[in-house]
């Protein structure tokens, strides 16, 4: 029989809680797929409420990503459509229905996670639990706002426009997810810096149109 106190194990199982981090979900996750297909709604439920942090991730990474335009755009637009509902107080990502019934096959499904869990781990590395103030910014309405501003930058159809806000959704989402203020902040200097890049572009390409 251990001699540690049982009134300390409460507080160490909360510890050993908090210091789970997103790839041992998808790692549980990936043991335990549900079959044959799995859905969109089953990665979030599985993450719980990490959810929020980790669509923003899924559906930011094709705007930094060479893909063709139209596909970043589907990508952002339901940003945008909860970026709304966080506006407006509702807390949580929500998503639509079609959008969470996508899916794929079990094995598609396993080979995505295989190789996405070397490159998060690498990149979970590099943050840790810190600066709590801003790590917990996703419960605030301005939140809604901030994301709200960079979908819609992302959106607008000028060349190179959306890599800056993509980028700085990316840093916000892994912040969320590993609750990393610090790379929160970083993020917050991002969007000022992709907002004053995108009135100085918008402003030369009006520039050049009038000109011409």
């Amino acid at each position: 029989m251990s001699d540690y106190p049982r009134d300390r194990m409460p507080v160490i199982e909360a510890q050993a809680e908090e210091e789970v981090r997103t790839s041992d979900v998808l790692a549980r996750f990936r043991d335990n797929l549900p079959g044959p297909r799995v859905t969109l709604g089953d990665l979030i439920a599985a993450l719980g409420d990490r959810s929020l942090g980790t669509i923003l991730l899924a559906l930011a990474l094709p705007t930094i990503a060479p893909v063709p335009l139209g596909v970043s755009v589907i990508c952002d637009l339901p940003i945008v459509l909860y970026s709304l509902q966080l506006m407006f107080g509702r807390r949580g990502a929500v998503l639509p229905d079609w959008l969470l019934r996508r899916s794929v096959d079990r094995a598609t499904a396993a080979r995505m996670l295989d190789a996405m869990m070397p490159r998060l781990v690498r990149i979970e590395s590099l943050l840790k639990p810190r600066l709590h103030r801003l790590a917990v910014i996703d419960g605030e309405r301005w939140f809604g706002l901030l994301i709200f501003i960079l979908s819609m930058i992302c959106i607008v159809p000028v060349p190179l426009m959306g890599w800056l806000p993509g980028f700085a959704l990316v840093v916000i989402s892994l912040g969320l997810i590993e609750r990393d203020g610090a790379a929160v902040g970083t993020a917050l200097l991002l969007t000022v810096a992709a907002i004053v890049a995108a009135v100085v572009l918008i402003s030369g390409f009006s520039y050049a149109a009038m000109s011409l």
